[in-house]
């Protein structure tokens, strides 16, 4: 019987991580796709001729990506991301397929993504759960970790997002971030409720 495969998403600053960090201290193993997508552009030659020939050798910097340079770059170039997400998730979708089958074992496992719906990846998924929490607080959590991004730079990340309403009707199960109540068992009574579908 092969493993359910339930997604973790939610908007920047929403707190998916910390609902995978929780997973994990319980036990669970999560594919983490940002870290993912990040190790293979810097170890996939193939990715990495692809992105200088789309966007030019000012991507990386010593072999590093470049963040703000593709930052800017997506806040100018409209077609960007797209560009991005052609070239770098595919790869992506492959390494979580083979992780998946690497960890055939396992009851559960997990897939934390920041674009599970826009790029379509919860198609592979059995249930999605959707992190939640108001603007405001993503927006004040994100200044607080990241200290090169401003305001600016991550209301258009939001705005490139999708939004609650629309992610609520995709998802199976919402958790409310918003820190008015501890999240803690919110994720340990979701856990009953996978367990048993």
């Amino acid at each position: 019987m092969k493993p359910k495969l339930i997604g973790i998403t939610g908007g920047i600053g929403a707190g998916k991580s910390t609902v995978s960090q929780i997973f994990k201290h319980l036990g669970f193993k999560v594919y983490n796709s940002d870290e993912r997508a990040k190790s293979l552009i810097s170890l996939d030659t193939n990715i990495k001729n692809k992105l200088i020939s789309s966007f030019g050798n000012e991507v990386f910097i010593n072999g590093i990506l470049d963040k703000n340079f593709l930052s800017e770059l997506i806040f100018k170039r409209k077609t960007a991301l797209e560009e991005i997400n052609a070239i770098v998730h595919p790869e992506v979708k492959k390494d979580f397929l083979k992780w998946v089958t690497q960890n055939s074992l396992d009851q559960i496992l997990f897939k934390e993504s920041a674009l599970l719906f826009e790029i379509e990846a919860f198609t592979e998924l059995d249930k999605i759960i959707y992190v939640s929490a108001p603007k405001k607080l993503r927006i004040e959590r994100v200044l607080s970790r990241d200290n090169h991004r401003s305001v600016q730079n991550i209301e258009n990340i939001i705005s490139n997002q999708i939004n609650d309403s629309e992610a609520t009707n995709l998802c199976d199960y919402k958790l409310n971030n918003d820190e008015k109540e501890l999240l803690l068992p919110s994720v340990i009574s979701l856990l009953d409720k996978i367990k048993t579908c």
